[in-house]
């Protein structure tokens, strides 16, 4: 979520100076101008105070931040700013390109962050700990899938040989090969003979068999699931590794291990080819020329249609590609037009 933050939690890491949203000379109607497309104080101010009643940026963001009162609504309004900005800055790369971006790859996208930060409730409030509001999280998300399909169009052309593919396949292989599997833990084998027994008679009873005797006290009242695991999360018992993957989904197999005797359902198998896998496996070998592609791409745009944020609420620098304090700088993309 780095990238996807960036541009909302930028403030947060600055001094900010109350001063800079006072004393504004020029018509309050457009708080910035990306090339003709305006950004107007009313929207901004709507975003803002959006981001205000979510209790999840109101606390959150706050509380990481350390700000309060109005310095906090200062933080917020550069933070949305910029994000309106850079938005608009990715559209434009988008349309050069071609590029779209489907609603099932922004429900994939949230998934797929829900899976790492452990849920969406959770994911709900790291997102508001970097001042994103609930009600415009599938909006970020979306410029933050918009900007990827940018980045892979950018690497497009670059050549990957299928050696080099393959290897990184083989190195992140835990990701592409995994077995489902639950398991029941007890101390002797007669015990996991007549726990097998049972099971294969009547595999209904698998989970009740495990909250009553399984030893492993982390999986045990959830009937002794594993979840998906590549070989990697069996090093320390790898004869269990073994004999999962080796084994029908569907069946029962007993596996002893130094931990113990293991009576193992195999849920299920899941193998992505390496065909499937290698627009992902070249993405990762092409990053660092990808995020300097990506950095250059946006600076180019916002230098070619010109940035131009109202000195109310501070400036545009080119090169952190954020809106900072006012004061003078090379920094600015160009000089600030009279906004109406």
């Amino acid at each position: 979520m780095n990238r996807v933050t960036r541009t909302i939690a930028v403030a947060s890491t600055a001094m900010l100076a109350v001063v800079g949203l006072t004393g504004c000379r020029t018509s309050p109607g457009a708080a910035a101008l990306v090339g003709g497309f305006r950004i107007s104080t009313t929207a901004l101010q709507t975003a803002v105070n959006r981001d205000l009643a979510d209790p999840g940026v109101a606390h959150g963001y706050a509380a990481k931040s350390g700000l309060h009162g109005t310095a906090l609504r200062v933080a917020l309004t550069r933070a949305e700013l910029s994000r309106l900005i850079t938005n608009h800055l990715w559209a434009d790369a988008a349309a050069q390109r071609h590029v779209r971006v489907s609603a099932s790859e922004v429900d994939q996208q949230i998934s797929q962050f829900a899976q790492q930060t452990g849920g969406v409730q959770t994911l709900y409030a790291q997102a508001g700990q970097a001042g994103i509001a609930k009600a415009e999280f599938r909006s970020v998300v979306y410029y933050y899938v918009l900007e990827q399909k940018v980045g892979d169009a950018l690497v497009a052309h670059i050549p990957v040989s299928q050696a080099e593919l393959a290897a990184a396949y083989q190195q992140n292989i835990d990701q592409f090969e995994q077995v489902h599997i639950a398991h029941i833990q007890v101390a002797s084998k007669k015990l996991a003979d007549s726990i097998l027994a049972q099971v294969r008679r009547r595999p209904s009873r698998f989970a009740a068999l495990a909250a009553k005797y399984s030893a492993d006290t982390s999986t045990k009242a959830k009937g002794g699931d594993l979840g998906f695991a590549g070989r990697g999360a069996f090093a320390q018992v790898k004869t269990l590794g073994d004999a999962a993957f080796a084994a029908k989904p569907g069946s029962f197999v007993e596996v002893q291990t130094q931990l113990g005797w293991h009576v193992v359902h195999v849920i299920a198998h899941r193998k992505v080819p390496l065909a499937q896998a290698a627009p992902g496996l070249k993405s990762q070998i092409l990053q660092n020329q990808r995020t300097r592609l990506l950095d250059r791409t946006q600076l180019a745009i916002a230098r070619r249609l010109g940035v131009h944020v109202n000195p109310r609420y501070g400036r545009w620098d080119t090169q952190r590609q954020q809106v900072v304090p006012g004061g003078a700088s090379t920094g600015v993309s160009s000089p600030a037009p009279a906004f109406g």
